[in-house]
């Protein structure tokens, strides 16, 4: 089984416009210090798929 982590807890996945969008929405839910929403997932071998948290552990397992 296959289980991609970043679509259940990255809160926005999309393409890098799509996530961005989402970021400025809610900008008020972020820290002052972030600049940008999208985050690219590592691992991923389909193109360019990005989620707005930054998940540190095993993306794909």
């Amino acid at each position: 089984m296959l289980k991609i982590r970043h679509i259940t807890d990255g809160v926005a996945l999309g393409s890098r416009a799509f996530v961005e969008e989402v970021f400025k929405r809610h900008r008020p839910l972020f820290g002052p210090k972030r600049k940008s929403g999208a985050r690219k997932i590592p691992g991923m071998l389909l193109g360019e798929v990005y989620v707005l948290r930054d998940l540190k552990v095993r993306a794909i397992e």
